[in-house]
């Protein structure tokens, strides 16, 4: 990577009194060729460097440094731990705040509430206010920055399990790195890096420090505890010592204090490795910085929404946290709208079901993203692809060199597919229970990107790297400078870059003078390099009229630039004409090329707005005007209307006809306690099934219905959707009706219906809506009731159980009254008779004797019995609770001889009883009766 002792005005920097000692200086060539004097002592260097090539001697790297150049990095590799270890505070303190605000007069202080989250997490009884929490949590949490797992390890009995889980904290990272960052770049300030030896070997005692501080304290402050439990104690360790937790660490370290010393190398001109690598493959110096614009414009308006949402759907608690959670879920949601998905291995239910699944989730999978934060993160992604390739396009601008090499057109696609293969671990959360406490188990789970991501990272390259060849350049110079500079960097980063570009542009001579960059060097001849034209960049640029091979020298244009076959070597950082002026490219186009360019990508640009609206409007409709939740809302308002047949045509209950007998509008309609309103909450859709879930309330109950849908049709080019009959409609229920023998007709809520009339009792099963039913059985009969009407409470959400009903029949008191007026009538006819013994009657005298000494019988009821009634199925039995009397009169002869008869009156009482059985046929009793 490039980089000087300058300022960005292109002066040098006056050493100070602190100022390490630095090389004795060099003379450019351009100074020798004018100074034959000069000319000598370099070449007098040149041959003493080579002398003393043969001996012994130490690494280039260390002669030039002092005891600064060993505590500075040593320094920032502290204070980037340190930074780690105050973000994790500062995400902390934030988590509590949010939980603090939240909180209610009964929900006790806000310790408790974690201890009781924790403790539900993982059934131990914690105490976070103790001092060992407070010490070793920070500790472990930053270590977490690492992506190494926080593991929960528990023994008991000789016994052991543990638990890990993966979040990385990108937060805590990130102040890290600013930290260690700032702190190279500030006691570095007076400092000489005299090579790019110097500078790495620095960074490298940062890694170390960083990493070894960050390993030592994470094992100090392990958390340990004694849990007890029942007779004994659990030993709890909580830690996140992990086998990634030094390398890692040590590459970040190494990383960010590079980048910090970067400035303070006094390298003047560019290396062999930057050349070559510049000159093999154009661009790659500086391929990261679209990817961090791309991402950048990206994450900060994502991330500002995902906040807004965590405060307006989870409260304090989920905004406050979001330190915790934002950038790893911004990175998924990076890949998510980049049209990849998501890979869910196992699932969180159970530690049997946590291993061998896994489900792709897409960013319109399962419904649960609203279509309008579909259509605005897709957008994003788009607009952050074209800022991607604007700053392509400003960084590696399209020269002749950068357009005949074809490795130029993989720099950008590989990077993106790299960094596809990077977000696989980068953005990967996931968890581990292993042990045999509670029995042999193992189980794990991980959320991360799709396998496939690389390749759509790979694809997006592509497309960004042809927009900035083909589209950008059009309307590059259009934007306002602000947004310009912005997006392709500060004017020294380009003319170093441009310096880069030109010493590539030379190509062997370059690579020959690298030998010792700045140093006036004698070499070669180099061979001929393309001259570039002028860029469009810069329209002030004379163009060049010809695109044959010409002086390599001729793609630098410095002062130290010769002529002919005098010695070149590359270009200088620190020379103002090299600095201020970008590689030639291309001749700037023609008006009427620009405008039919420009005319092209209005068109295309066109064709997409159009395809993305009619995406848009077409998906809106889809869920909206023709989707599945209509055709539910309908459905549900039928039912809190009462409109039960229009419910029935929406939502067929496939039941026979006789079953559908209580779904009219007039029976429903009448019904008490039926759904007063509705709310539909979100539509799952799976290809051509979908589940519309709801909230119904009724009778002040509010219940959660799921409604699943179907669709098997196209209305136009959109699905038609319907209730999935044959999933069943969680709406209807089964109410069963034990109907006695001979009745033809129910009473349901005052309305007649009509049944089967059977000589046994059966039973009728009806499919009904929620709601209350009266029912009741009517009797064709005065002397037979089956009771009053019973109700029957359905309600949506019940158990599948069918409620029943059960009529038996009863005798009214007409039955007991008509009964003893009939059995009475039968007294009276028989009182009638002049028989001593009256044919079908239950009394009667017996003769003794000769009948003809008995005459003129009269019988007359002195006192009728009464009955008792009691009911045997659709029979009644009657007994006599109280005897009647019966008397009676007559003559008798007393004469014992044949004349005179002697005739006297006579008279006798007897007791009436009787029982027997009662038939009913609708308002006739037929009495049989046993005297």
């Amino acid at each position: 990577m490039p980089s000087s002792a300058h300022d960005p005005a292109g002066k040098a920097r006056e050493p100070g009194p602190d100022d390490t000692e630095e090389l004795p200086a060099t003379t450019s060539p351009g100074a020798a060729r004018h100074d034959p004097g000069v000319q000598h002592d370099l070449d007098a260097q040149h041959d003493a460097a080579a002398a003393r090539g043969s001996g012994h001697r130490p690494p280039a790297a260390l002669p030039t440094m002092t005891a600064r150049h060993w505590w500075v990095p040593v320094l920032a590799g502290v204070g980037g731990y340190v930074g780690t270890v105050v973000g994790i505070v500062i995400a902390l303190v934030l988590s509590i705040l949010g939980l603090a605000l939240q909180g209610d007069s009964d929900g006790g202080s806000t310790t408790d509430r974690l201890n009781d989250k924790i403790s539900n997490a993982t059934g131990l009884d914690t105490d976070t206010s103790g001092l060992r929490w407070i010490l070793s949590v920070p500790f472990q949490l930053a270590a977490m920055a690492a992506l190494v797992p926080l593991r929960l390890i528990l023994s008991f009995g000789g016994e052991g399990a543990s638990a890990g889980i993966t979040v990385p904290q990108y937060f805590a990272l990130a102040c890290g790195i600013l930290t260690a960052w700032l702190i190279a770049r500030k006691l570095s300030t007076r400092m000489r890096v005299e090579t790019r030896g110097v500078q790495w070997l620095m960074a490298a005692v940062s890694g170390l420090t960083w990493a070894a501080l960050a390993l030592v304290v994470t094992a100090l402050t392990v958390l340990r505890l004694d849990v007890p439990f029942f007779a004994s104690d659990i030993r709890v360790r909580l830690t996140a010592l992990g086998g990634g937790l030094f390398p890692v660490l040590f590459l970040v370290g190494l990383l960010s204090v590079a980048a910090a010393l970067n400035v303070r190398s006094t390298q003047v001109s560019p290396g062999r490795i930057v050349v070559g690598a510049e000159r093999s493959t154009p661009g790659v110096l500086q391929v990261l910085r679209p990817i961090a614009v791309q991402f950048a414009v990206f994450g900060t308006v994502a991330g500002l929404g995902l906040l807004i949402y965590a405060f307006v759907e989870g409260g304090a608690p989920a905004g406050f946290s979001a330190l915790f959670w934002l950038p790893i879920t911004v990175g998924w949601l990076f890949v998510l709208s980049l049209l990849s998905a998501l890979t869910a291995g196992g699932a969180a239910t159970s530690l049997t079901g946590l291993t061998g699944r896994s489900d792709a989730f897409y960013l319109w999978s399962e419904g649960t993203v609203p279509v309008w934060a579909v259509v605005l993160c897709i957008l994003l992604a788009l607009v952050s692809a074209v800022c991607a390739a604007i700053t392509w396009a400003h960084v590696r601008p399209l020269d002749k060199r950068v357009a005949r090499t074809p490795l130029a057109w993989t720099v950008l696609p590989v990077t993106y597919f790299l960094l596809g293969l990077l977000t696989l671990w980068l953005l990967r959360v996931g968890g581990y229970a292993s042990g045999g406490m509670v029995g042999s188990s193992n189980a794990v789970f991980s959320l991360r990107p799709a396998g496939w991501t690389c390749l759509v990272f790979l694809v997006w390259g592509v497309i960004i790297e042809l927009l900035a060849r083909l589209v950008v350049p059009a309307f590059m110079h259009t934007l306002p400078r602000r947004v310009t500079r912005g997006l392709r960097g500060s004017e020294r980063s380009r003319g170093r870059a441009a310096v880069v570009a030109s010493a590539a542009a030379m190509g062997g001579a370059g690579l020959a003078g690298a030998g010792l960059a700045g140093v006036g060097t004698r070499a070669t001849p180099a061979p001929e390099a393309p001259a570039a034209t002028s860029s469009a960049q810069h329209p002030s640029a004379e163009p060049t009229a010809t695109t044959a091979p010409q002086d390599a020298t001729a793609a630098y244009s410095g002062p130290h630039a010769g002529s002919g076959d005098e010695t070149r070597v590359l270009p200088s950082y620190d020379d103002p004409g090299a600095t201020t002026r970008m590689p030639a490219q291309r001749a700037p186009m023609d008006p009427a090329t620009k405008k039919r360019i420009r005319l092209i990508a209005i068109i295309v640009g066109t064709l997409i707005l159009l395809a993305v609206l009619a995406t848009v409007v077409f998906s809106v409709l889809s869920r909206t005007v023709f989707g599945p939740d209509n055709q539910a809302e309908d459905l549900l308002r039928s039912v809190t209307d009462g409109n039960a047949t229009h419910a029935a045509e929406i939502a067929n209950p496939n039941v026979s006809s006789g079953q559908r007998a209580l779904l009219t509008d007039d029976v429903y309609g009448a019904a008490q306690n039926r759904i007063s309103s509705y709310e539909i909450k979100d539509t799952t859709i799976d290809g051509d099934r979908a589940t519309v879930n709801a909230t119904v309330t009724q009778d002040g109950v509010t219940t959660p219905v799921a409604l699943p849908m179907v669709s098997d049709s196209r209305d136009g080019l959109f699905k038609s959707w319907r209730v999935d009959e044959s999933a069943g409609v969680p709406l209807y229920q089964a109410l069963t009706v034990e109907v006695p023998a001979g009745v033809g007709e129910l009473d349901v809520n005052g309305k007649k219906v009509s049944v089967d009339t059977q000589g046994q009792p059966h039973t009728v099963e009806y499919t009904v809506l929620p709601g209350d039913y009266a029912v009741g059985v009517s009797s064709s009969s005065k002397y037979v009731t089956y009771g009053g009407n019973q109700v029957a409470e359905i309600r949506a959400g019940s158990p599948s159980s069918a409620p029943v009903m059960s009529f038996q029949p009863s005798f009214t008191p007409a039955l007991e009254e008509d009964l003893t007026k009939q059995l009475n009538a039968t007294l009276d006819r028989c009182a009638q008779s002049t028989e001593f013994e009256p044919e079908g009657c239950p009394f009667g005298y017996s003769v003794y004797g000769d009948d003809e000494d008995y005459r003129n019988p009269r019988w007359s009821i002195q006192r009728y019995p009464t009955y008792s009634v009691s009911s045997y199925g659709n029979q009644a039995t009657f007994t006599t609770d109280r005897s009647g009397e019966v008397r009676l009169d007559y003559q008798y002869n007393e004469e014992y001889d044949d004349e005179p008869a002697d005739w006297t009156d006579r008279d006798t009482t007897s007791s009436v009883s009787g029982y027997g059985t009662v038939s009913v046929s609708g308002d006739e009793l037929t009495i049989n009766a046993n005297d």
